[in-house]
């Protein structure tokens, strides 16, 4: 069987590849399917590309991550698809899809919609031979009326499913652009890396999407596992260093622990980053971390204003927090980069300006600025849907604020806040050095360019 799978990011080059629709081809490869992946993150006329494919070849199944930042690009290549090769099967999966389905199910050109994870459902699928009536978690369409064919199993043992395809990625563009651990040191060759799948918390922007797509319970990779992919990027691609991507990487202690001993028993000198939450940050963990190769800690801080965090964001820590994690990590040596969301509803200018505030205070490394994003399906949407004032084509957190702007601040301010935010925290006089010398050379320059996109 022949299947594409198309990674539509049109707009934002990142240096993250999209290991999802990675895994997702490595499982296909084992069964025996011949699989391609059109990754639009680099292509310049990607719906073009995709005729040129389609022309070329025939594809009995082209399947579509949706993310609803790019729902526009979904809508395009399914239409595409339709019109060129209607034979072809169009599966449209990932978080989008899964919280809206059946709506998902209505664009034009779709056949079927993947929910939750896809690795075990969408094998059994093509095992199937396409019938999507002996495979739980699809939504189709049979004589005009939608069939929910049920809740699809999640993997239980991740060890089970293979490295990321990364050969069938464009993984020289994404080192070269790759820039995680620049607040480290410049020039890192690096990528990304998950180990585990799940949150336990309940954060308004990102649950309950999180717990729809992975379950309530967190898994986790076994160290051997992911020392061989780590040995396997290594040998590949001579990566100095990796971003595990993972929401809560810090949560399991003994899991933790057993990585960490493994990382210093190994010895590499691989440096790494991940993502931690404030209020589980103590010195003597950051430590141990710390002599297995962490170098950067990405928090999630969101908001200066407590009120915010509780009544808004659901977030589950305080203000106090934020500062007692922050100055924990830069004791011990280690680089910052925080990320911060403005313009949440009744939020007022005063207290997105604390937030800048507090992020040109605290002693950072690397800031995020994003516009707060209802996103569909979470707690933050179902709680503001009346105040979101455009469909889910506008929705790009990085430039569009999506609620009206008579039920928060406008659109025009809250721009403006943003980038005021982010040229006082890279030019001021703390960091404008550091700054300029980030620019220097064409690497610099390169992934400088690609930050500007999103201001």
């Amino acid at each position: 069987m022949k299947i594409l799978l198309i990674f539509p990011r049109f707009r934002y080059a990142s240096g993250d590849p999209p290991l999802g629709i990675a895994y997702l081809a490595a499982v296909l490869r084992q069964i025996g399917a011949e699989v391609e992946i059109l990754d639009a993150t680099f292509v310049k006329q990607p719906l073009r590309v995709l005729r040129d494919k389609l022309q070329a070849a025939h594809y009995d199944v082209v399947g579509i991550t949706a993310l609803t930042s790019m729902i526009s690009e979904v809508r395009d290549i399914a239409a595409l698809v339709e019109r060129i090769d209607p034979a072809t099967t169009v599966v449209v999966g990932g978080p989008h899809a899964t919280m809206l389905p059946d709506e998902t199910l209505e664009l034009p050109g779709v056949d079927a919609v993947a929910v939750g994870e896809g690795e075990v459902s969408f094998r059994r699928l093509v095992e199937a031979d396409l019938d999507f009536s002996r495979v739980p978690g699809f939504r189709y369409r049979s004589d005009g009326q939608t069939v929910d064919t049920g809740s699809p199993p999640l993997v239980e043992d991740l060890n089970t499913i293979p490295y990321p395809a990364w050969d069938l990625l464009p993984m020289a563009q994404y080192l070269r652009v790759w820039y995680q651990l620049d607040a480290v040191a410049y020039g890192l060759r690096g990528t990304s890396i998950i180990a585990s799948r799940g949150c336990p918390y309940d954060c308004a922007y990102c649950q309950p999407t999180l717990r729809e797509i992975f379950g309530r319970r967190m898994r986790f990779r076994s160290v051997d596992n992911i020392l061989g992919e780590l040995a396997e990027l290594e040998a590949r691609y001579a990566v100095d260093g990796v971003m595990w991507l993972d929401d809560t990487f810090g949560m399991n202690r003994l899991w933790l622990t057993e990585l960490c001993r493994a990382l210093i028993d190994w010895n590499s000198g691989l440096v790494w980053g991940c993502n931690l939450r404030a209020d589980i940050v103590e010195r003597e963990t950051l430590a141990m971390m710390q002599e297995a190769g962490l170098r950067i800690v990405h928090l999630g801080i969101e908001s200066a204003t407590q009120r915010i965090l509780d009544e808004v964001y659901q977030k589950g820590i305080t203000v106090e927090q934020v500062r007692e994690a922050v100055y924990t990590a830069k004791d011990l040596g280690l680089c910052v980069r925080a990320y911060f969301m403005l313009g949440a509803p009744t939020e007022t200018d005063e207290e997105i300006r604390a937030t800048i505030r507090l992020a040109n205070e605290l002693p950072l490394d690397d800031v995020t600025f994003s516009i707060t994003t209802p996103l569909p399906g979470t707690h933050l949407y179902e709680k503001t849907r009346e105040l979101i004032g455009g469909d889910f084509s506008a929705f790009d957190y990085y430039k569009s604020a999506v609620y009206d702007s008579h039920s928060v601040l406008p659109a025009p301010r809250l721009d403006r806040l943003k980038k005021a935010g982010y040229a006082q925290f890279y030019l001021g006089r703390k960091r404008l050095w550091r700054t300029i010398r980030s620019v220097l050379g064409i690497s610099g320059l390169r992934k400088a360019l690609l930050k500007i996109e999103r201001f």
